[in-house]
C-alpha cells in the first residue's frame, strides 16, 4: 500500500487494486481446496502491485512499466512479473517489440500470474465486454485473454459452453430426431459453437457435419440453459434452437445409431436427453 501512495497511483486505481486482490485471494483458495498448489501471500501482494504502472501510463504498456518500478523497489521478482504479464491475456515478444517494450515475453506462466490476470477481468461487470469491442473478437490479445479466463475457469471446476440445436421438419410436418450410440438417449441434431462462430453458422455447420442436410427458412425457437455438475465440474450449458426446413437425404455419422422423422407425439416417448425436454416442451407450447 505505502508504495501506491508512493508513487501517487490515483484513488480509482487503488480501490481496483484492493477488489483484484480480494477476487484474486478468493480464486487462489478454490483452487487449493481443488488440490493446486498457490502462493497466496504472493497473489495477495501481486494483486495489490498489479498496476502501479498505472501511475505512469493507463496504455497497454502499463504492466511494463509496473513490473520496471517494482524491481527498482526490490520488490520479490515474482511480484514484478505479476505485474507486467497480466495486461489483458499476456503479450508476446512480437507484440512487445512493436509496441516498444523489451524483446521477450509478457506472458502469465505461474499460477499466481494467471490468477492475478482473471481476476483483473472480473473486476468490473463489463470489462469483458469493453475489451471485445476495443479489440475485436478476432484479435490475437482478445483470443488470448479468453484462452486464459477459460484456463481459470477450468481449474475452479468451472465451465461454461454455449451449443446449438436444429429442429427440422421435413415436407410433412415431422421432425427429425437422432438417436445417440452412447448414451442410448434421442436429441436434435446440433453441438457446440466454435469460438468466434456465430450461433447461425454454427448450427448450419452441425447440422450438415451430423446429417448431410442443409436448412432453409430457419428462425430463432427458444434458448434454454442449465447448470449441473459433471465429475469435477461444475457446468452452464446454454442452448440457442433454431427451426426449419430439412433439405436433402439424412446421412448420420459415429455419434449417433438412428434418424428418425416423427410428430411430437412420438417424440415425446422416446427417452430423450435432459437437455431436449426443454425445446419438445416449447414445441408442444406453440401447437396449443
Amino acid at each position: 500500500m505505502n508504495l501506491l501512495l508512493k508513487y501517487r497511483v490515483p484513488r480509482n486505481i487503488i480501490a481496483h487494486s484492493k477488489k483484484v486482490r480480494r477476487i484474486a485471494l478468493r480464486v487462489a483458495r478454490e483452487l487449493r481446496r481443488n488440490g493446486f498448489e498457490v502462493d497466496l501471500e504472493l497473489v495477495g501482494r501481486g494483486a495489490l502491485l498489479h498496476d502501479i504502472g498505472r501511475s505512469f501510463t493507463h496504455g497497454l504498456d502499463h504492466g511494463y512499466y509496473g513490473g520496471k518500478m517494482l524491481r527498482e523497489e526490490e520488490e520479490r521478482e515474482e511480484v514484478a512479473r505479476i505485474a507486467e504479464r497480466h495486461v489483458l491475456g499476456g503479450i508476446s515478444r512480437d507484440e512487445a517489440e512493436r509496441m516498444g517494450l523489451s524483446a521477450r515475453d509478457f506472458l502469465p506462466e505461474t499460477l499466481e500470474e494467471k490468477v492475478v490476470s482473471y481476476a483483473d477481468k472480473l473486476s468490473e461487470s463489463n470489462k469483458m465486454q469493453r475489451l471485445e469491442k476495443r479489440l475485436g473478437s478476432k484479435n490475437i490479445l482478445f483470443k488470448r485473454m479468453m484462452s486464459l479466463m477459460r484456463e481459470v475457469d477450468s481449474m475452479r471446476g468451472k465451465v461454461q459452453e454455449l451449443n446449438v440445436y436444429a429442429v427440422l421438419r421435413d415436407s410433412k410436418g415431422r421432425i427429425l430426431v437422432m438417436k445417440r450410440r452412447e448414451p442410448k438417449i434421442w436429441e436434435f441434431p446440433g453441438g457446440g459453437v466454435e469460438w468466434g462462430e456465430s450461433p447461425e453458422k454454427a448450427v448450419r455447420r452441425e447440422v450438415k457435419e451430423e446429417t448431410g442436410l442443409k436448412i432453409s427458412k430457419m428462425k430463432l425457437l427458444c434458448t434454454t440453459s442449465k447448470v449441473y455438475r459433471k465429475g469435477n465440474l461444475n457446468k452452464h450449458s446454454v442452448y440457442i434452437v433454431f427451426e426449419g426446413r430439412g433439405e436433402g437425404k439424412v446421412k448420420f455419422g459415429e455419434e449417433h445409431s438412428m434418424a428418425l422423422w416423427a410428430d411430437l407425439k412420438k417424440i415425446r416417448k422416446l427417452e430423450l436427453g435432459w437437455n431436449v425436454e426443454p425445446i419438445v416442451a416449447s414445441l408442444s407450447a406453440k401447437i396449443r
